[in-house]
């Protein structure tokens, strides 16, 4: 499977800009659900165009239930998810494949989101 045929879902931000994505992994725990995904450029046809950041999303469930994303709330679960994800990444040889990680340690770009996650929860 290559990253070209994963679902891809749509965010707009605070700002109305639209950022694409595709769902890497679901990953429960504690009956909460949590989306890895990755940030994807596309052009004015709807192609993909590039790769970028990888982001972990908790998904919930509205009062219809439709589903959604949301940041992580807190930093233990932030770093479950981010270990859950690294334990996938260890086992699954073609999605480490795809993503282009030999060579370099991917967990750095969870831990770049940790940071981030950090600045946003001092905010």
């Amino acid at each position: 499977m290559q990253k070209e045929d994963f679902e891809v879902f749509v965010l707009t931000d605070e700002d109305n800009v639209d950022h694409h994505f595709v769902l890497l992994a679901e990953i429960e725990d504690s009956g909460k659900k949590y989306w890895v995904c990755e940030e994807i450029m596309v052009d004015e046809k709807g192609e993909i165009t590039d790769f970028g950041e990888i982001y972990p999303f908790q998904v919930k469930e509205d009062e219809n239930g439709d589903l959604f994303v949301d940041s992580i709330e807190t930093e233990e679960e932030f770093e479950k998810v981010s270990t859950a994800w690294n334990e996938l990444l260890q086992k699954d040889d073609e999605l480490r494949g795809m993503l282009d990680v030999e060579g370099h340690e991917h967990d750095e770009d969870i831990e770049e989101h940790e940071h981030e996650h950090d600045q946003e929860e001092d905010n």
